[in-house]
């Protein structure tokens, strides 16, 4: 077993100086942001530093500045498709790593915003990792604050971007699949999910997936309901809950006949026990 241990150890520690020759000598060099490069290589690379996040991100904490220097490097290029990787990449980063809130805020408002058809799959993928992350990197700003500032944005750019249907669709998919995260605020959302019903399921040249959608956002609106009505009866007074299961047992005494017993039938079997009466032989 010591053999393995220190086989183990040996073969973890060539693994750690491989990766970081990799992160300094390959990801870090300034010439790969170089417009020579071709768009597959940069797809290839930014491949390659999300895999060694997603899977070693505790023994890459000392690259840390490396790895999200070239992640932020490619989401400054502007209709690329490398910038779809990035954005997954970055969004792999915020989820292993603490940074700046201000960052995190960036990237949130930059996917948000990004709704085109194309580039659908990355975009959300990118939420997907980054959403479960945003309770625990935005802490800090909304111990105080009674909306989370997640829902704050969402529901700004809804307000902002209402009258772009497809950005809209964006918007609704992302709380549907996140819908645990927007339930303390759905009052500021299910109005609009209202609204947007009849333009996704029943116009007459709605598609199959915005129709998939609207059943998606009246079955949530139904779900938030009952998960509501749930929690207020779970919150009831325990002797309100006793005196409501009382009235329920007496109700049901009342209307059986059997239980139900005569005064005046009991009085003259009571009197027929003390006079010593019993049947006739």
């Amino acid at each position: 077993m010591d053999v393995i241990a220190l086989l183990m150890s040996r073969l973890l520690g060539s693994a750690i100086v491989l990766m970081s020759c990799i992160i300094k000598d390959y990801l870090g060099l300034e010439y790969n942001l170089d417009a020579a490069r071709t768009e597959q290589h940069r797809i290839a690379m930014l491949k390659l530093a999300t895999s060694l996040i997603k899977h070693n991100s505790k023994e890459l904490v000392a690259h840390r500045k490396e790895l999200i220097k070239f992640g932020w490097n490619h989401l400054k290029r502007e209709d690329s498709k490398s910038k779809c990787y990035a954005f997954v990449n970055v969004c792999y980063f915020l989820n292993a790593y603490q940074a700046p809130e201000k960052i995190i805020l960036q990237v949130f408002v930059a996917l948000l915003r990004t709704w085109q058809v194309e580039a659908r799959p990355f975009i959300n993928k990118a939420l997907d990792i980054l959403m479960p992350a945003l309770p625990h990197r935005l802490q800090e700003g909304n111990d105080l604050q009674k909306v989370p500032i997640w829902n704050r944005y969402v529901k700004k750019i809804l307000i902002e971007e209402g009258h772009i249907i497809t950005h809209t669709i964006h918007l609704w998919h992302l709380i549907v699949r996140h819908n645990k995260m927007f339930y303390a605020n759905r009052a500021q959302f299910v109005p609009q999910m209202i609204n947007s019903l009849p333009k996704l399921g029943l116009l007459p040249n709605s598609s199959l997936e915005n129709r998939n959608l609207a059943l998606d956002l009246a079955l949530l609106i139904l779900k938030w309901e009952e998960e509501s009505v749930a929690q207020e009866e779970g919150s009831k007074p325990v002797t309100e809950a006793k005196d409501a299961a009382g009235d329920g047992v007496a109700a049901s005494e009342d209307k059986d006949p059997k239980k139900r017993a005569k005064p005046e039938d009991s009085s003259a079997a009571s009197k027929a026990a003390g006079d010593g009466e019993g049947p006739e032989k």
